[in-house]
């Protein structure tokens, strides 16, 4: 078009404002902003005065690239120029920006054009609606459908396809039903967008008998059965697991002669790996591209680029790189050379399998050859390699971006902040954001969220809220609330989270099955298991289910509480309102079950899910395999380990460390040895867990030289020693008296930078009373105090142990009353300490009167006690009184050893 120009102006044939605007307008359609604006000024240069319909084409080509600066500049001028803006100026700021998701700007505009008196068009009205519909505002968008109407302009099928499409996305299906019946019944026909739509609605509400009968009325009708409704049925059919129905429909489709063209061939394959690769089937469905691309070539039409470049897609898609590699090469063998999105296929390939040199390769040779890297490649690589933790690299592609004139849009921005706050950099983040505002770009929802994101990780819960609610034009939506109830429910604001989730839905966003995940998981780690089974019962009412986690959160609570009752209830009320529970809510049921050692249950349930078809999997073994293991029987702990292998269910590291720790429990540390040398022949590498079992194993059987080879042993491996590896030797050292040695690790720790914890310092304190170093354990004791580690009940009973056994009773009772003042209630360990060196003492009077005081306490004295205070009496010749008690132990439930 261009050199038809320059021919024309050869000629002498001086265009006019027609002709500059036709080209202006292809340019700008080709994004060819700058060249466009070239015409532009050569246009005024030469004294032609631009027209409406010029500088509509060049506001369309800025908004069309985001830049609204441009745009305001366009405008601004047009107006200088009076040059009236049309309702298609209008409707074009209107469209863009509701694209964008600024409909209260685009409503403004509405404003602005009313008042210049240009009246808005169902175009315009359209375009709100969809503006709405795009930010699930489907209310919004009926009201401004309302509207239009009573302005006299009656709605068209495009109208009512909108909403439909907002309705069936929000999974309000049956509102889109009366529309589509409506429609019917006011003499619309409706065309194949219309029932395309439905469709698609009906198959995402799980409703695919209606989908089905709507696609034979369809058919009925007369109404063209288009490629996309093919594909919109195919999709359904695929998702709910018909894949022989799926595979039939497909081939009515060629029969009906919708394939004729590399085109269609095109298509198909394209929808075999965008649509099929995510059906339950997927192995095997790369063949049945190949398939049709055999059909295609018999059928006289040869592969093209965008064939192969869809087939390495597929390829890509299933993390196949060497055989999308393949389909390169014989492109490339077959004549056809690469093009930008080629490469950039196969970059987005090897960076989302982490081979991000492999993508580096591929993005130099780009330049090699002479092809320009576009936005999708730059933008693919700088996540690629984010995700590898090439940050400096990550700098110095975004610099190449911006010197190689590529546009830098809204994605890539997004992507650069999504790096930078996922490594830890979010002031970098804020000015990157700054950065982009200062631009011309628009931040959306999404650039929002991320921001929002990285401060709630970083605790900036204030700053959080801040852009939260400072989001200009722009409403949050579902994954925005999620991100914000989370950090508020992760700073223990459970109060303004409840509040922030109930107005949700005020404000056109209804919460989803994450938002109740986060807001139930948020009540539990706050002890509020009242409010989180209340919300657990609304979201099943609502047919939601519990992510894994939760529902674990759930039963370690119930089955803290004693309630693994309850546990089984949920599971029946989830099937009750069939939503038939998944491996993951059978495993944690299972689990629970294990723990409360309820093996008998466990076992019938496992049962069920196995007759059920549903499969289990490595958590679900480790599980029964703990619980057998916990009640010493290790046939069946043998059985479940050879049905798991059978199965073909590769036992990970856990597994490894349940029956290394049973047996090390047992004693049986050679056994475990064997276990672990399994473990290393089958590819899993012990971890700390593995060793520190080992060593607490050799310490329980007083083999202390070798659990200090399996400490230098780990170490050697390089797997540094934690708390834990030290408290464990400490303890060993401990119990075989050798004290010097527990406070030379002791005194290693804290060398190593390791903060000792309350087992840490409990079990030097009762090492060093043991071997008499009282004044030792009291200044161990002291520092502990003065560490801030919490000082717990096992604690305080180990030094009122420690101080009685060295006759300090005075003290014992002093420390005892501390303890009390702290707010830490004793237990009845505590108390039998007491009493038992107060009996020791000759002071059976005020032992006589602690014992009392047990029931008001609500503690019920143990044999123990009842034995101190017989044989306290029985040193103290009060006979009688000891056998009164003797008696009547039995009548208060304690049975005599």
């Amino acid at each position: 078009a261009l050199k038809l120009l320059q021919k024309m102006k050869d000629r002498g044939v001086e265009p006019d404002v027609v002709t500059y605007n036709a080209i202006i307008d292809s340019l700008c359609k080709d994004k060819l902003i700058t060249d466009a604006f070239n015409l532009l000024s050569e246009m005024k240069n030469k004294g032609i005065l631009p027209n409406c319909i010029t500088y509509n084409c060049l506001i369309q080509g800025v908004c069309n690239l985001g830049q609204w600066k441009e745009a305001t500049r366009l405008w601004n001028e047009m107006v200088a120029m009076n040059i009236i803006p049309d309702v298609v100026t209008f409707n074009i700021l209107v469209d863009a920006l509701c694209k964008e998701g600024l409909v209260s700007d685009a409503l403004g505009v509405v404003d602005t054009m009313i008042q210049r008196g240009e009246q808005p068009d169902i175009f315009t009205y359209n375009t709100l609606m969809d503006g709405y519909c795009l930010r699930s505002q489907v209310d919004d968008a009926r009201r401004v459908f309302d509207l239009m109407s009573s302005k006299g302009i009656l709605p068209d099928v495009r109208s009512y396809n909108i909403l439909i499409n907002g309705y069936c996305k929000c999974r309000r299906i049956d509102e889109a039903m009366i529309l589509f019946d409506e429609m019917s019944q006011i003499g619309m026909i409706l065309d194949t967008v219309t029932y395309a739509t439905l469709i698609g609605g009906l198959y995402l509400a799980g409703r695919d008998v209606a989908a089905k009968e709507l696609f034979k009325e369809m058919s009925a009708s007369g109404q063209p059965l288009s490629i996309v409704t093919y594909i919109t049925m195919l999709n359904g059919l695929c998702n709910h697991g018909n894949l022989d129905e799926a595979m039939e429909l497909f081939q009515a489709m060629k029969d009906n002669g919708l394939i004729p063209t590399i085109v269609r061939y095109n298509i198909i394959i394209d929808f075999t790996f965008k649509i099929l690769v995510d059906a339950l089937c997927k192995e095997g469905l790369v063949s049945n591209a190949l398939g049709v691309i055999d059909t295609m070539i018999r059928r006289g039409e040869q592969p093209d680029i965008f064939t192969y470049n869809t087939l390495m897609d597929g390829y890509c898609l299933r993390g196949e790189m060497d055989e999308a590699n393949k389909v390169f090469y014989l492109m490339i063998f077959k004549g056809i050379l690469p093009d930008v999105s080629s490469y950039s296929i196969l970059i987005n390939g090897y960076y989302k399998c982490r081979r991000v040199d492999e993508a580096m390769r591929l993005f130099d040779e780009m330049s090699q050859i002479g092809l320009i890297p576009n936005t999708v490649t730059y933008t693919t690589l700088i996540g690629g390699l984010y995700l590898a933790g090439r940050d400096v690299a990550v700098k110095e592609l975004f610099k190449g971006k911006f010197a190689s004139g590529q546009p830098v849009n809204v994605v890539t921005y997004s992507t650069m902040l999504d790096g930078w706050c996922n490594h830890g950099n979010l002031d970098e983040a804020l000015e990157l954001f700054q950065a982009m505002k200062d631009d011309g770009l628009v931040p959306n929802i999404v650039c929002y969220s991320i921001i929002i994101d990285g401060l709630c990780k970083f605790g900036r819960i204030e700053d959080a809220r801040e852009v939260f609610f400072a989001s200009k034009g722009l409403h949050p939506n579902i994954f925005t609330y999620n991100i914000m109830i989370k950090g508020m429910c992760k700073e223990g604001l459970l109060t303004e989270a409840y509040g922030l989730f109930r107005k949700m839905e005020d404000h056109g966003c209804v919460p989803n099955s994450c938002t109740y995940n986060t807001i139930i998981k948020g009540f539990l780690r706050n002890n509020d298991t009242s409010k989180a089974m209340q919300l657990l019962k609304e979201m099943v009412n609502r047919r939601f289910f519990a992510h894994a986690s939760t529902v674990k959160m759930i039963l370690d609570m119930l089955s803290k509480d004693g309630k693994t009752d309850v546990a089984l209830k949920l599971l029946q009320k989830m099937k009750d309102r069939g939503h038939e529970p998944n491996v993951v809510t059978y495993s944690a049921i299972i689990d629970s079950l294990c723990k409360d050692k309820l093996i008998t249950d466990a076992f019938n349930l496992f049962s069920q899910m196995k007759n059920k078809g549903i499969l289990p999997n490595c958590f679900t073994y480790n599980s029964l395999i703990q619980g057998v293991c916990n009640l010493g029987q290790w046939k069946e702990a043998i059985k479940l380990w050879n049905e798991m292998v059978d199965m073909n269910i590769i036992p990970n590291v856990v597994t490894f460390n349940i029956l290394v720790d049973a047996l090390c429990k047992e004693g049986l540390v050679s056994d475990a040895l064997g276990v672990v040398d399994t473990m290393i022949r089958r590819g899993e590498q012990p971890d700390i867990i593995t060793y520190n079992t080992l060593m607490d194993g050799y310490c329980l059987r007083g083999e202390m030289d070798e659990a200090n080879k399996v400490f230098d042993l780990m170490i050697f491996k390089g797997i540094l020693p934690d708390v834990r590896s030290y408290s464990i030797l400490i303890n060993g050292y401990c119990k075989c008296r050798r004290v010097d040695e527990a406070m030379r690790l002791f005194d290693e720790m804290t060398q190593t930078g390791l903060i000792p914890n309350t087992v840490t310092y409990t079990t030097l304190i009762g090492g060093l009373y043991v071997t008499g170093r009282d004044v030792a354990a009291k200044e161990i004791f002291k520092e502990m105090s003065a560490s801030e580690q919490p000082i717990n009940v096992v604690t305080y009973s180990t030094m009122l142990d420690g101080l009685c056994n060295h006759g300090n009773i005075d003290e014992a009772l002093e420390l005892f009353q501390v303890m009390k003042d702290n707010g830490l209630i004793p237990n009845v360990v505590c108390y039998d300490i007491i009493i038992d060196c107060m009996c020791k003492s000759g002071r059976i009077e005020d032992a006589r009167e602690m014992f009392s005081s047990l029931p008001t306490k609500r503690l019920h004295p143990t044999v123990f006690t009842y034995t101190i205070m017989i044989n306290g009496m029985c040193k103290e010749g009060r006979l009688d009184e000891a056998y009164g008690m003797f008696r009547k132990m039995e009548d208060n439930g304690c049975l005599p050893d």
